[in-house]
C-alpha cells in the first residue's frame, strides 16, 4: 500500500455521484421547492397530477442543467445557480428546447425532401428528353445536333 493512501477510504459510488453532482441535486431541490412556492403565491392550487408531471421532467431538467453548467464553464454553487433556474423554469425551457429540435429537424426533413424531389425531377426529365430524342430518331426528325445518334448507312438494319 501507498504510504500517501493510508488511513485514507475509497469512496462509495454514491459519494461519487454526490461529489460529482450534489450541487446539481441541490439546484434542482431548491428550484423545485421555490416553483411550488412562487405557485402557491400566486394562489394556483397545486394537485398531485402537476408534482407528479415536474417530478418526471426532473431528470431532463438536470441533463440540461448539467450540460448548461459544464457548458459555462462552472462548478458548486454557481451549477446549483443554474439547476435551480432550470427547475424553475423547466416547464418553459423543455419547451423552448423542444421548438428548437422540433425546428431543426423540420428544416432538415424538408431539406432531404427537397433534394430527393429535385432528383427525381432531374431523372424524370433525363428519360424524357431520352426518350424523345428515339422517337425522332426513329421517326427521322432528329434535330441536326443529334446526327451521332443516327445509324450508319451501312450498318445492319435491326428489327425493334
Amino acid at each position: 500500500m501507498n504510504n500517501t493512501m493510508k488511513g485514507v477510504m475509497p469512496m462509495t459510488p454514491v459519494e461519487t455521484v454526490l461529489a460529482k453532482y450534489g450541487w446539481i441535486l441541490i439546484g434542482i431541490t431548491f428550484g423545485f421547492a421555490a416553483k411550488y412556492a412562487m405557485l402557491l403565491k400566486r394562489g394556483v392550487q397545486v394537485k398531485a397530477r402537476l408534482v407528479f408531471a415536474d417530478l418526471l421532467l426532473l431528470p431532463l431538467v438536470a441533463l440540461i442543467a448539467y450540460w448548461m453548467a459544464t457548458r459555462a464553464g462552472v462548478e458548486a454553487e454557481a451549477a446549483a445557480l443554474f439547476s435551480a433556474f432550470s427547475t424553475v423554469g423547466a416547464d418553459r425551457l423543455v419547451k423552448l428546447l423542444t421548438d428548437r429540435f422540433l425546428q431543426r429537424v423540420d428544416s432538415e426533413a424538408a431539406a432531404i425532401a427537397n433534394n430527393i424531389v429535385g432528383t427525381a425531377r432531374n431523372t424524370t426529365q433525363s428519360e424524357l428528353a431520352a426518350a424523345a430524342i428515339q422517337e425522332a430518331a426513329r421517326e427521322g426528325r432528329l434535330h441536326p445536333e443529334y446526327k451521332a445518334l443516327k445509324p450508319h448507312p451501312q450498318a445492319p438494319k435491326l428489327d425493334g
